[in-house]
C-alpha cells in the first residue's frame, strides 16, 4: 500500500504529463510557461479556501492543511492544461485580420471579481467552496461569451477535453493508487459534492470542467485575440 503522503503528488505529477502533452502540440509555448507560473501561485492560493470546508490532503512534509510544493505543481500543470488545450487539439490559430484593444483592466475586475466570490460566499457567508466555485467560474465564463461569443467553442472544446484528460488521471489516482484518500481526506458531505462516479467525487469533475470552460478564454479575452480554423493550405 502506498504512503497516502504521496497522493497529492501523484495527482498534481499525472497533470504535469498532461501539461507536457499539451506543451508539445501547442505554438504558444513561452506563453504556457509563463501562465503556468501565475497559476503555480494561484494554487497556492487557493488553499485559503479549499483547506477550511473541501479537502485536506497530506503532502510530502504535513499530515493535511499546509500548503505544500504539490499546489504550485498543481496550479502550474492546470493553468497550462485549461488555457492551452484548445491551442494544441482544436485546430485553431490567430486570426490576424480581426483583433481588439486588450481588455486588461476588465480581465483585473474579472480576476476580482472572481477572487472576491469565493470570500465572500464560503468564509464571509459560509457557503460550501465546492459550490461557490464552479458556479463562479461557470458565471464568469457565460459573462465573457455575452461580450465574446466567437469564444464559445473553444470554450465548451477546452472543457470536455480537460474533463475527459482529469477523468483518466483521478481514475488512476484515486482507484488504482489511493483508493480511500476521499474518504480520508475530503470534506463533501453535501448533495452533489458527495456523488462519487467510480470513486471520483463529481464535485472535481465540476470544478475542472467548468475552470477549462473559462480558464481557455483569458487569453483571447484579455488580450482582444480572435481565433480561426487552421488552413493548411496557407503553408
Amino acid at each position: 500500500m502506498l504512503d497516502y503522503k504521496f497522493a497529492y503528488l501523484s495527482l498534481a505529477l499525472l497533470y504535469m504529463l498532461a501539461w507536457l502533452g499539451v506543451f508539445w502540440k501547442t505554438p504558444w509555448k513561452s506563453g504556457m510557461i509563463k501562465v503556468g507560473f501565475i497559476g503555480g501561485i494561484m494554487g497556492v492560493i487557493a488553499e485559503v479556501w479549499y483547506f477550511r470546508d473541501y479537502w485536506r490532503p497530506p503532502t510530502l512534509f504535513s499530515d493535511g492543511g499546509m500548503i505544500g510544493i504539490e499546489d504550485f505543481i498543481i496550479g502550474f500543470a492546470l493553468f497550462g492544461v485549461g488555457g492551452y488545450i484548445h491551442t494544441a487539439y482544436t485546430r485553431k490559430e490567430i486570426d490576424f485580420e480581426r483583433e481588439e484593444p486588450a481588455k486588461n483592466f476588465h480581465f483585473f475586475i474579472l480576476f476580482l471579481l472572481g477572487s472576491g466570490s469565493l470570500t465572500l460566499f464560503s468564509i464571509g457567508l459560509g457557503f460550501h467552496s465546492g459550490y461557490v466555485t464552479f458556479i463562479t467560474f461557470f458565471l464568469l465564463s457565460v459573462y465573457i461569451w455575452i461580450q465574446r461569443p466567437d469564444l464559445i467553442g473553444i470554450s465548451i472544446q477546452s472543457a470536455f477535453l480537460t474533463l475527459g484528460i482529469s477523468f483518466i488521471i483521478y481514475f488512476i489516482n484515486f482507484n488504482l493508487l489511493f483508493p480511500d484518500f476521499w474518504t480520508k481526506y475530503g470534506m463533501l458531505e453535501k448533495p452533489i459534492l458527495g456523488v462519487r462516479i467510480l470513486n471520483i467525487p463529481l464535485s472535481e469533475m465540476l470544478w475542472h470542467f467548468t475552470w477549462a470552460m473559462l480558464c481557455s478564454m483569458f487569453r483571447g479575452y484579455r488580450n482582444g485575440v480572435y481565433y480561426k480554423s487552421y488552413d493548411p493550405q496557407v503553408d
